[in-house]
């Protein structure tokens, strides 16, 4: 059996960016579930749980890219992770969207709308392996988790940060950019997959 060149704690670096990511959960909910709305037409001045939560959430979104890069560039993946890794992205942005959503600070049928185009993409891709169809992912797709995960964590401030920057507004426009992005990388895929699939039925 080969060893691999590369000490163990590299070796298992993935896998815990991977696990830290899912344990940010519970903590940023926690961390939403203590701030107070402003009421409507007030202006709303992050507080220190707004920056929190905001900084919870970076730091998990950045772990997303971080494991896969460092699995990939020192050759170090393990089928725990690659079987983790996509739950764990999907449970973070979820999580994050519900209580965004429960906070008023996210419409909830953006949120559905999200959500169920992933679980559409996953459904495709299933039944593309089943047949033995190789559907790459498009740049949109993989462009639009990094647009929606600056949307959340700007939605995460929600109110004016810093004195001057407006979070709440720049959060509306990325996940916006977002949705947009999704809906034209789902018929991409679903496109790709059935250029594919009526291929190999002649």
């Amino acid at each position: 059996m080969n060893q691999s060149p590369h000490p163990k704690w590299l070796q298992r670096l993935p896998n815990q960016l991977t696990i830290l990511r899912i344990m940010c959960i519970p903590v940023l909910v926690w961390c939403m579930a203590q701030i107070d709305e402003f009421k409507t037409g007030e202006v709303h001045i992050a507080t220190t749980l707004d920056y929190a939560a905001c900084g919870i959430f970076s730091l998990a979104a950045i772990t997303d890219f971080l494991d896969g890069w460092i699995a990939r560039r020192f050759q170090v993946e393990s089928l725990f992770g690659k079987l983790l890794d996509p739950l764990a992205d999907k449970l973070l942005v979820v999580a994050a969207m519900i209580i965004l959503v429960e906070k008023h600070r996210m419409a909830s049928w953006i949120a559905v709308a999200l959500i169920v185009r992933d679980l559409g993409i996953n459904a495709i891709r299933i039944a593309a392996l089943e047949e033995n169809i190789d559907v790459p992912s498009s740049w949109l797709g993989k462009t639009k988790t990094a647009i929606l995960d600056v949307g959340i964590a700007c939605l995460c401030v929600n109110g004016v940060a810093f004195g001057f920057l407006p979070a709440r507004e720049l959060g509306v426009f990325f996940v916006w950019a977002a949705l947009f992005a999704s809906v034209v990388s789902a018929i991409q895929y679903l496109v790709g997959y059935a250029r594919r699939s009526k291929a190999m039925s002649l």
